[in-house]
C-alpha cells in the first residue's frame, strides 16, 4: 500500500451535506471556516496489484502493476473544539439530528440511528487549505469520535475519518471568515450517576465507534475507472460506546463502585459539559446520557494522598434513545446536515 501523506490546519466546512454519495458540495456551500490548533493529517492510500507470481508470466517477476483500490484516511487530533464544529462532528457521526428551536438559542438531539433505516453513512465535503494550495475532500463520514475533558481545561473532540477522494483544487474561492471561538468546559456542568456517593469528576474520555466496514465500500460501478473509488461507508453492527471516567472519592465509595460493578447495576448517567450564555437562559454544552450504563472495570489509586477510581463504562441498549447513549448539544447554530 502506498500513502500520500498530507497535513491541513486550515478548514472550511457546511451545515449541508452531500445530497448523494459521489456529488461533492459546491464550494458556495462552504461557508464556516475553522483554524485548528493541531492540523488533519491526510493520507491517501493506494492499493496496488501485480503480476509477480501470477498464471501465464513465464517467470516469478513482476512486470506489470495497477491501482486496486483507493480512498482517503484522515485523523483530527483531539485538542478543544468550538462548540459549533463539535455539534457538527457529532451530527454527522450519528447522521443525523434533532434541533430544537428555544427561542434564542438551539438543542440538537443525536442518536444511533437503526440500520434498517440506515445502512450506510451521510457524507459531507470539507475544504482544506495546505501551504496556499486550497482544494476539497468529498464523502466524508467519521469512523470514531473521542471526546474528553481533564481538569480545569476545554472539553476535547478528536477522531478518525474516512473520504472517498481528494477531489481537485478550488480555483478563485474565497474563504470564510472565522466565527468568534466558543468553547465548553470539563468543570462546568454536571455529573448525575448514583446518588450514594460523594465522588467527583475529574476526567472523561467518551469514545464512539461507528461501525463502518472498508471492504463493503467498494462496489460495483459501469466504468472500471471508477472501480478503484469507495461507493458508500456501508454500515456493520459494529458500533459501540465506552466512557472512561477518573473521579476524586472517598473510602467508602470504592466498595459501591466495586458492588455495582459486580452485579453489572444499570444505571441511568447524565454528564455535561457547559459553555458560555448564549441568552438569558440557554447556554452552550454537551450532554451526554447513557440510560443503562453498566460498570465494566473498577481501578483506583492514591495520587497525592487521595483516592482516585477509574471507571469504565458502557452501555445497554435503551429503546427511548433507540441504542446505548443520546448526546444533545446547545448552541446558537439553527440545524446540521441540511440539503
Amino acid at each position: 500500500m502506498t500513502k500520500v501523506q498530507r497535513t491541513a490546519s486550515k478548514v472550511a466546512w457546511s451545515v449541508k451535506k452531500q445530497s448523494a454519495f459521489g456529488t461533492a458540495l459546491v464550494k458556495t456551500d462552504l461557508t464556516r471556516f475553522l483554524r485548528l490548533a493541531e492540523p488533519l493529517i491526510i493520507k491517501q492510500d493506494t492499493e496496488l496489484w501485480t503480476d509477480r507470481g501470477m498464471i501465464g508470466g513465464g517467470h516469478d517477476w513482476e512486470t506489470q502493476s495497477g491501482k486496486l483500490r483507493q480512498y482517503v484516511q484522515f485523523d483530527l487530533p483531539s485538542q478543544a473544539m468550538p462548540i459549533d464544529f463539535a455539534g457538527y462532528l457529532l451530527a454527522l457521526f450519528f447522521d443525523s439530528e434533532t434541533p430544537e428551536n428555544k427561542t434564542g438559542y438551539y438543542e440538537h438531539t443525536m442518536k444511533f440511528p437503526a440500520l434498517a433505516g440506515t445502512p450506510a453513512a451521510v457524507v459531507t465535503t470539507l475544504a482544506m487549505l495546505e501551504e496556499g494550495n486550497d482544494y476539497y475532500l468529498q464523502d466524508i463520514a467519521p469512523q470514531s469520535l473521542t471526546l474528553r475533558g481533564d481538569g480545569s481545561n476545554k472539553m476535547e473532540m478528536g477522531g478518525s475519518f474516512l473520504a472517498s477522494k481528494i477531489g481537485g483544487t478550488l480555483s478563485s474561492y474565497t474563504w470564510p471568515n472565522a466565527a468568534d471561538l466558543r468553547y465548553v468546559w470539563n468543570y462546568a456542568g454536571v455529573f448525575a450517576f448514583a446518588t450514594d456517593t460523594k465522588s467527583q469528576v475529574r476526567s472523561f474520555e467518551l469514545t464512539l465507534n461507528k461501525g463502518i466496514n472498508l471492504d463493503l465500500a467498494f462496489q460495483k460501478v459501469a466504468l472500471e475507472a471508477n472501480r478503484i473509488y469507495p461507493q458508500a461507508w456501508i454500515y456493520t453492527p459494529e458500533r459501540n460506546v465506552s466512557l472512561k471516567i477518573s473521579l476524586l472519592a472517598e473510602s467508602g465509595d470504592l466498595a459501591t463502585w466495586q458492588a455495582a460493578q459486580k452485579i453489572a447495576t444499570e444505571i441511568n448517567l447524565v454528564f455535561s459539559c457547559v459553555g458560555a450564555a448564549i441568552d438569558e437562559t440557554g447556554f452552550d454544552g454537551v450532554q451526554i446520557t447513557i440510560p443503562k450504563s453498566v460498570i465494566k472495570t473498577v481501578d483506583y489509586s492514591y495520587p497525592n494522598g487521595l483516592l482516585q477510581i477509574d471507571l469504565t463504562i458502557e452501555g445497554h441498549y435503551d429503546s427511548t434513545t433507540g441504542g446505548p447513549c443520546s448526546i444533545l448539544v446547545t448552541n446558537d447554530v439553527a440545524a446540521y446536515l441540511g440539503t
